[in-house]
């Protein structure tokens, strides 16, 4: 690994990672809308099981990827964070392949679980950029990084969905693979690894289990905020196509969704490149702060919504409030944490992500069968708690702006 980047070199990293992540994501989102369709085309005829089975599917990847997270993070520190992300790219073009030619739902799962075993994809990013950028840029490389995954969002399902209709869920899924493969070209050839510090020859990586993580000050709240930050983002995206078909002919419940949520992403987008700008003379912490207490009313607000219109215009507040809240909690990681352990860091982090990714849909899911309304207020309460526990609980971060050593 080379020493610092010029201005320029640790430019065009950002910028590749950035263009990588939008086309992996793209790619996933080619995919993840159709999991109870495709689980039907492969035999499950009863809706419950068939939700059953999308909720099982849906969480394991998350779940056994969270579990695994610190391990990724320490091998990155040992053998390199941009191996780590070849490794992950390698494994996703051959099992999401694969998941195009399951016959069984059996089948499905257990490629579901192995892709869990290959992954820590988006956490390994966040690390890359947070020690490719200089310690003052690092939330406007994150930033960039966050947008292209937020926008992914605003383009994936909607072509995912040609492909899909036009040639068959499983086409959808050799879609995904090949911009997978076209991630990891672009990521062999365009990006050099930097390496964050210095170590005498032979020296291991230090080791960084949770008992030395978390004495790190304020990393739990980071951890939190990112959990916080994730399940609210992916419930959300269950809640808005259920509360529309309360509001719109059934006919058009697909396109209004599809609408808002598209709307919700560029306002995410917005937010999080907003954001870090703001941070170069503003505290992290106190922007998400004001993010988190001004989104979760907004949020709680939506169950009040009576016209598809007023959705509108909430989800796309709640997404300029909220959008950043990944890129703030990141950059909050990437300055309580030197560079030299920051993979096995940000592999902890990505636990708290993961946690967040897998009980999301489960929880709203649940509380959605009791209470629309109810689970509407429920996400504000959590953004609100948030905040509580940001202000009152990890005070220090509201004052820092410096990153730690890289």
């Amino acid at each position: 690994m080379a020493g610092p980047l010029s201005e320029e070199g640790w430019r065009r990293n950002v910028w590749t990672l950035t263009l990588i992540v939008f086309i992996a994501y793209v790619g996933f989102q080619f995919s993840s809308p159709f999991l109870p369709l495709y689980i039907h085309q492969l035999g499950v005829e009863d809706p419950r099981r068939v939700a059953m089975w999308a909720g099982l599917c849906a969480a394991v990847t998350p779940a056994v990827s969270g579990v695994l997270g610190p391990l990724f993070g320490r091998l990155a520190d040992r053998f390199g964070r941009k191996m780590m992300i070849i490794r992950s790219l390698g494994a996703f073009v051959v099992i999401i392949a694969l998941m195009g030619m399951v016959t069984s739902v059996e089948q499905f799962f257990a490629a579901r679980f192995l892709q869990g075993l290959f992954a820590g994809f988006t956490p390994m990013v966040m690390a890359l950029a947070s020690v490719s950028a200089p310690k003052e840029r690092v939330p406007t490389a994150i930033g960039m990084v966050q947008s292209a995954q937020i926008m992914s969002v605003a383009v994936g399902p909607a072509v995912g969905g040609w492909v899909a209709s036009h040639w068959g869920i499983p086409y959808a899924f050799f879609a995904t693979s090949a911009l997978c493969a076209v991630a990891l070209v672009v990521l062999i050839v365009l990006f050099r690894e930097v390496e964050p510090g210095r170590r005498a020859a032979g020296q291991a990586v230090p080791r960084l289990p949770l008992r030395d993580v978390l004495r790190y000050p304020h990393f739990p709240v980071v951890v939190a905020m990112l959990m916080v930050a994730q399940f609210l983002d992916r419930g959300l995206a269950l809640l808005i196509p259920l509360q529309v078909a309360h509001l719109v002919e059934l006919d058009r419940v697909a396109l209004v969704s599809g609408v808002i949520i598209s709307v919700a992403a560029i306002a995410a987008t917005l937010s999080a490149n907003l954001v870090a700008r703001l941070s170069r003379d503003v505290p992290a912490a106190r922007l998400l702060l004001l993010g988190l207490a001004v989104g979760g009313p907004l949020c709680a607000a939506m169950a009040l919504a009576r016209h598809w219109p007023t959705l509108l215009v909430l989800r796309a507040l709640v997404g300029f409030c909220l959008g950043s809240a990944l890129t703030l909690a990141y950059s909050l990681g990437a300055q309580i944490v030197p560079g030299d352990n920051r993979g096995a860091a940000f592999g902890w982090l990505a636990l708290g992500v993961q946690v967040g990714t897998a009980l999301s849909p489960l929880a709203t899911g649940g509380l959605a069968a009791v209470s629309l309304p109810g689970t509407f207020l429920f996400d504000g309460v959590l953004a609100i708690g948030a905040a509580a526990l940001l202000a009152f609980g990890a005070r220090g971060l509201r004052t820092r702006r410096e990153a730690a050593d890289r």
